[in-house]
């Protein structure tokens, strides 16, 4: 009876549409129709800590808002003289917000994923512990703000609550953002709902990670619940031990290496093979045609020394921040830097594998080299016999003055011997293997 009556004269069904529909909002706002996370359910769910910096703002101050109620109506007093116990309307209270909180954000991840499960994406239970920490950080911090609220009813309670969270994500998510695999992210950064996940179906948080944000924000809504029903200095003190408890735990389990934090999804980055040809479990559609050029593809590539034998996606985590990963037995395909690279055409596909005779440039993601740009022309050109358009980098071709001079570089390389040739692109994916002197492999490709 008293949840009931706490339903519909408190904020909770204002908070629980808030959560969906700013959520959705900025979901929508914040992303393309292209974008990864709709392939796989648990990169759908990730997605969702990308809006939580302005939902998490929102919520808090809305509950900080319903916190006040009692000292804004400057019935305390009256409260404190009745039989029934202080505790227990405000714990219905808590329950009341916090519950419909908590089911609002399980309907918004629910929602994601039965959009990604509509659009004939992959769906599987990695999303489970994602879900259980953003339902958890909302339904603890929605408690925290309460508590906030009614031992501070001050009207600048609200506005402060608001900016203090906010700005709290944000610079938690700043703190976050490092390019290297070996960047150390700070592991206060990560007790906070906010990430900005990589785009892309093949990535997932640790469950150290997971873990860890599990431990802390559990132990921030029992102290958030404790410091609500508390009427003493004494208890409110005591209050604070759940979360500093929480906080040492989680510190102690959280990562601080950008290559621990973020990892390669165990069930949709499994790889299913045809043959010699490999894709992730996410992309199993484009295995057929995959297979078909890749076979292809090895067969052409034998005539070099030490050719490659299979075809794999690469489906590391680090493929956004690190050059691309290369080995002598195996041509990669990175559906993650270049997503499209599944689902090309045929002929498409096969320049992307034959492009540096099977290797990956040297150059690090999201930038370029004019050169080495030529040198993956040049290759492709010549297993195919016909220089075209590579669809990983339209540039050049776009380029009027790039194009005219990767055929001339074309020319010069075909002016040589049919065995020069060979022995130059044999050259040329050696050095790309081990990135040796990459200024140079240009050069030795047209004989300058």
């Amino acid at each position: 009876m008293g949840l009931r009556i706490e339903l519909r004269r408190s904020s909770a069904l204002w908070a629980g549409l808030l959560v969906v529909v700013s959520g959705t909002a900025m979901l929508l706002l914040l992303t393309t129709t292209a974008a990864k996370w709709q392939d796989n359910s648990t990169s759908a769910v990730l997605e969702l800590r990308k809006p939580l910096a302005y939902v998490w703002a929102l919520v808090v101050g809305l509950a900080v808002l319903q916190g006040m109620r009692d000292g804004r109506a400057r019935v305390n007093e009256l409260f404190a003289t009745t039989s029934r116990p202080g505790w227990v309307r405000l714990g219905t209270l808590a329950s009341a917000v916090a519950g419909v909180v908590a089911a609002a954000t399980l309907l918004l991840c629910v929602g994601v994923i039965v959009r990604v499960a509509a659009g004939g994406g992959f769906v599987s239970a990695g999303f489970v512990p994602l879900m259980l920490t953003v339902v958890l950080a909302l339904a603890g911090s929605v408690v925290l703000g309460l508590a906030v609220g009614r031992l501070l009813p001050h009207p600048l309670a609200v506005p402060v609550a608001l900016v203090a969270t906010f700005t709290l994500a944000m610079t938690a998510a700043q703190a976050q953002d490092v390019r290297s695999s070996d960047g150390v992210i700070p592991r206060l950064a990560l007790l906070v709902p906010v990430l900005n996940p990589p785009s892309s179906d093949l990535v997932t948080t640790s469950t150290s990670v997971d873990l860890g944000q599990i431990v802390w924000f559990t132990g921030l809504g029992v102290t958030a619940l404790l410091l609500l029903v508390s009427r003493s200095w004494r208890g409110r003190l005591v209050a604070l031990v759940p979360a500093g408890l929480a906080l040492a735990l989680a510190v102690s389990i959280l990562p601080a290496r950008l290559s621990d934090v973020l990892v390669t999804d165990s069930i949709a980055g499994q790889l299913v093979c045809d043959g010699e040809v490999c894709v992730s479990r996410v992309h199993e559609a484009g295995l057929p045609a995959a297979a078909a050029v890749g076979r292809d593809v090895l067969k052409k590539l034998s005539v070099l020394p030490h050719p490659p034998t299979a075809v794999r996606e690469d489906t590391s985590a680090m493929a956004h921040f690190e050059v691309p990963r290369r080995s002598g037995d195996v041509v990669y395909l990175n559906s993650q830097l270049h997503p499209s690279v599944l689902t090309m055409s045929p002929e498409q596909m096969r320049l992307e594998m034959f492009a540096g005779a099977g290797v990956p440039p040297c150059a690090e993601p999201n930038s370029s080299d004019s050169r080495e740009s030529a040198v993956r022309y040049l290759t492709a050109a010549y297993f195919t016999g016909e220089l075209t358009a590579l669809p990983s980098d339209p540039y050049v071709w776009g380029s009027s003055s790039m194009r005219s001079a990767v055929e001339e570089d074309w020319r010069a390389f075909r002016s040589q011997s049919p065995s020069e040739q060979l022995g130059r692109v044999a050259k040329v994916r050696e050095m790309l293997l081990t990135c040796q002197d990459p200024a140079r492999i240009h050069d030795v490709l047209v004989a300058r």
